[in-house]
């Protein structure tokens, strides 16, 4: 019956089990098969453990084997592993004595680092977005009401003064530019109420080519399109996916300091869904720069606010869409998935034991 118990509790283990002797891997719950990238145990079990590190790990872990079968044990350490299809992972292994079929065997328990750090780091974002959330939201009213006497007293100033209107002018675009940053705080800490509508995909996109044309020309951009004509209208919120799409373009122009082309697609793949793309070519996006883009208040513009792609990136995902961003050295693609009902929902790729949070990552 205890026999039983055990053998139940490391089939079921959240952690990767292998039992060795002699370096000869004698069992493997399905946790360990799935790690190692096996299709089923039969094809791990009689395999050399060691024939699943990579070079140089070996001396490491031959060091520790020999403790273990010492009766020295340690704390879990770290090691490089292969997966069948040759794939390099880095993980922690941590090693007990024990008993299998009668004889003195090592249990080794196997976890992905590359997992646990890919939560951690998910949940930091989660994190550091609540705070900016919640700091944005008292930036933005402790801000706002000083800003609404200065702007006041300004206007009546400038009635004494009109020798010097530029001065004015100057003062006036600052002001309002301040508050479009504080519109945008106060979005990204309490958006507004979303009006979901059935919508024309093509005809949206036409309306925002249209409205930035004459800034792309005035830079020497040229705007393509590539649309779908048969692409079924959307439940959507009109405004908010144009401001979204506004985002993504400017940002394209910008890069472009030079000129160049702005290609965007649009693509039905599946009834439930479609596929936009905005790409450019400009210079395209660093790596270590394109990893922090996600991030709140990051930018790399003089005048930036760090927000338009976080408040982009949140709108989408409450149309149950996802953006994927892709950089090299001839231009940025931002890719935009959005179901046709926005009841749909496409779930994020993120660690499997987390449930589905919904957080803006931009």
């Amino acid at each position: 019956m205890q026999e039983e118990m055990y053998k139940n509790l490391v089939e079921h283990s959240p952690d990767a089990v292998i039992i060795i002797r002699s370096g000869i891997i004698l069992y493997i719950n399905d946790t360990g098969a799935e790690l190692l990238g096996a299709l089923s145990k039969s094809e791990l079990v009689g395999k050399d453990m060691f024939s699943m590190l990579c070079p140089g790990n070996c001396e490491s872990f031959q060091m520790h084997i020999t403790d273990l079968n010492n009766g020295i044990t340690k704390g879990f350490r770290t090691q490089k592993l292969t997966r069948m299809d040759g794939t390099v992972f880095e993980a922690e292994i941590k090693g007990i004595q024990t008993t299998f079929e009668q004889q003195p065997a090592l249990h080794l328990i196997v976890r992905d680092i590359e997992k646990r750090r890919k939560t951690e780091k998910f949940l930091l974002q989660s994190e550091k977005l609540l705070v900016a959330g919640q700091l944005a939201a008292g930036i933005a009213h402790e801000v706002r009401n000083p800003l609404t006497a200065i702007k006041g007293f300004l206007q009546l100033a400038e009635e004494n003064f009109k020798e010097n209107p530029t001065y004015f002018e100057i003062i006036f675009s600052e002001i309002n530019r301040i508050e479009a940053i504080l519109s945008e705080l106060l979005t990204l800490a309490k958006p507004k109420d979303m009006e979901f509508k059935k919508n024309n995909i093509n005809q949206l996109l036409d309306e925002v080519v249209t409205l930035l044309d004459t800034e792309a020309v005035m830079n020497k951009v040229e705007i393509k399109t590539l649309l779908h004509s048969d692409a079924p209208s959307i439940l959507c919120d009109q405004n908010q996916l144009k401001q979204v799409f506004i985002n993504f373009i400017k940002n394209s122009i910008e890069a472009m300091p030079n000129g160049g082309t702005v290609s965007i697609e649009l693509k039905q793949e599946h009834p439930d869904f479609i596929h936009l793309s905005f790409k450019d070519t400009g210079c395209g996006i660093p790596e270590p720069i394109l990893k922090r883009i996600e991030e709140p208040f990051f930018t790399t513009k003089e005048k930036g606010t760090g927000l338009g792609l976080m408040i982009s990136k949140k709108i989408i995902e409450n149309h149950h869409g996802q953006i994927h961003y892709q950089s090299s050295g001839q231009g940025t693609t931002v890719e935009v998935k959005l179901p046709v009902n926005h009841l749909t929902v496409i779930h994020p790729k993120q660690p499997d034991f987390l449930p589905q949070y919904k957080f803006a990552l931009h």
